[in-house]
């Protein structure tokens, strides 16, 4: 049977600040449908790699296809496009201080589309309510508390029905219990929108509860060390430090620089 061509493809990215390279050789697929995360250690690369994803960076090389069209390579209106089709959200959410909740969700939704203001207002009530913010339109982002203001970052990055979700470390500074109810919010979410999700994170718990695919950045040797599903990297990843990372063991020799 014939396998369907991926959404994303990544080919042979390198990333760099100048001459400081921080990610290379760089190649993995992501498929519709995925729940993709963006894995490694402090300082790796993950969000400069999401960065460069979305074009708010440009790669020393390589390239990242979307749909078998080349994102860099494209015209402006092309990009626009492909833009129009993705939610963003990093880690402070992002949402505007001096606007409600229902103007901060209805913002895309009047920048890119013709509906009339009844319409988004309904729009609008109806994404609240799916990340379970109903009777918050008043309420200002100062006025949320941290669970609450991921859930409103998320509510405007599904405002257009976005393919394509992406997220900066969208459990930081969550309680566990909170960050379960998030990671629940996005797999519901996806499976809604039908809705691809790439999501850089270090939170174990999320990877391997929800994660179905993901590429696993080194910093030391500044390239990916595996890909695939998460799930099989406590025991079969291919590499023995991914294996460590997630069963939260540290390599001998700085197990014994640590006991020195």
């Amino acid at each position: 049977m014939h396998n369907p061509a991926p959404l994303v493809q990544v080919n042979n990215l390198k990333i760099a600040y100048g001459s400081h390279v921080v990610q290379q050789n760089l190649n993995f697929c992501i498929n519709q449908g995925d729940i993709f995360f963006i894995i490694g250690g402090s300082g790796c690369g993950k969000t400069t790699l999401l960065k460069n994803m979305i074009g708010l960076l440009t790669p020393a090389a390589g390239d990242v296809f979307y749909d078998g069209v080349s994102f860099f390579k494209a015209d402006m209106a092309t990009q626009s496009s492909l833009l129009r089709g993705w939610g963003i959200t990093f880690q402070s959410g992002a949402l505007i201080s001096s606007m409600t909740l229902a103007e901060n969700v209805a913002l895309p939704i009047q920048l890119y589309t013709k509906l009339e203001q009844k319409q988004i207002a309904e729009l609008v009530d109806y994404k609240l309510s799916l990340v379970g913010l109903s009777g918050y339109q008043e309420f200002y982002p100062a006025e949320l508390s941290g669970g609450m203001h991921k859930r409103a970052g998320l509510a405007r990055a599904i405002a257009l029905d976005p393919k394509l979700l992406f997220f900066d470390e969208p459990s930081s500074g969550l309680d566990p219990i909170s960050s379960q109810l998030l990671d629940d919010l996005i797999s519901q979410l996806c499976r809604a929108l039908s809705a691809t999700v790439i999501i850089v994170s270090h939170e174990l718990a999320s990877i391997l509860t929800i994660g179905s695919n993901s590429v696993f950045l080194d910093t030391e040797s500044k390239t990916m060390l595996d890909t695939g599903d998460p799930k099989r990297f406590p025991e079969h990843a291919k590499n023995e430090k991914v294996r460590r990372f997630f069963n939260r063991t540290v390599l001998p020799n700085k197990a014994a620089q640590h006991e020195q």
